[in-house]
């Protein structure tokens, strides 16, 4: 199927990209190097297959093992801003024109045991210059990793409230049969009054269950993914009813196993019974992909028309965590297109 608009050049919105996802094979090769270690492969070609997912893999847990390679590249702070400025630079490229990056501390300061509020002035340095320089409106994301326990959990939502004044929202991620959304309710209700937005990665990997337990028991206004809604007309209908928008992502969905085949992605049927869904990247480098890519498997794929561009756009800005007068800024300077 054809569409009139020039994907690549018409201006975007990415809502859910992870900074570990989202970093140069050259960049990994480059610092690992420049800190003595080296990695086996010599060029961006010899380490794709152990630091890319290119076909689907067993399971989500498959997939996020293929991260080893980018949470040891956060060597220091220098390695921190680099790789926060290089993935709004790449933003730019695609003509994603407002996005959030979302990040673990617990994630990328791990290995090399870095000091997480030192990290996050490093990405916030890194985002600011860049954004600057590339005209790309951004928000940050903190993430609490579950399968490092409620402990972490606790201790990432002390660092979110810490940080407030930089940061738009808190996620939780990681296996989610595991660790249900109810588990995190005195974490979550720990971030009143804080200002922060809640997103969670919910129904990427369990069954319709976990997406309803994540709106009722926490109240998120956003799922990462979503991707089981469509499997009970029930929470279809609450989330629709609670506008809790869908981060829904093809290709790592794919790749994930959340759908069996691209062609079965929920993302238009669910878009056509009036939820809110927008079209994400999810892990840039990790895939290879970029949203112009993302899009253009919609349309493809899914058989999106210019006008369900047009609204899964509109509901990304809706959506964003980022400051209204931000949105109406960016809106009123790139988004003309969507209004039309």
């Amino acid at each position: 199927m054809c569409t009139r608009v020039d994907l690549k050049a018409a201006p975007k919105v990415d809502l859910h990209r992870h900074l570990e996802g989202a970093i140069r094979l050259t960049t990994l090769l480059d610092l690992y190097r420049e800190h003595g270690a080296p990695l086996p492969e010599a060029s961006e070609a010899e380490l794709a297959p152990h630091a890319q997912v290119l076909e689907p893999m067993a399971s989500l847990e498959d997939v996020l093992s293929r991260f080893t390679v980018a949470q040891g590249a956060f060597f220091d702070e220098a390695a921190c801003e680099r790789i926060a400025f290089e993935a709004v630079e790449d933003l730019a490229a695609d003509n994603v024109r407002l996005a959030e990056l979302r990040f673990s501390p617990g994630f990328l300061c791990e290995p090399h045991g870095l000091d997480w509020d030192a990290a996050m002035a490093s990405i916030a340095r890194g985002t600011e210059r860049a954004s600057t320089d590339f005209d790309v409106t951004v928000g940050l994301i903190a993430i609490a990793s579950r399968n490092y326990g409620l402990e972490s959990a606790e201790r990432t939502a002390e660092f979110a409230w810490r940080h407030r004044d930089t940061l738009v929202a808190f996620d939780l991620a990681g296996d989610e049969k595991a660790y249900p959304p109810s588990l995190y309710a005195d974490v979550v209700a720990g971030l009143a009054g804080s200002g922060l937005h809640l997103t969670t990665h919910y129904g990427e990997s369990g069954g319709a269950e976990f997406p309803r337990e994540a709106v009722e028991a926490l109240n998120t206004e956003r799922l990462g993914h979503g991707v089981s809604v469509a499997e009970d007309p029930s929470v279809v209908a609450l989330v629709r009813e609670r506008n809790v928008t869908l981060e829904m992502c093809p290709t790592s969905n794919r790749r994930t196993g959340a759908v069996d085949d691209v062609d079965d992605h929920p993302a238009r049927r669910l878009l056509d019974q009036d939820v809110p869904v927008t079209i994400n990247t999810d892990n840039p480098g990790l895939f290879a992909v970029d949203l112009t890519h993302e899009l253009e498997v919609c349309v493809e794929r899914l058989g999106f028309s210019d006008d369900d561009l047009k609204r899964v756009t509109s509901n990304a800005i809706d959506a964003s965590f980022v400051d209204d007068d931000a949105k109406a800024a960016v809106r009123q300077r790139h988004f003309g297109w969507v209004d039309a």
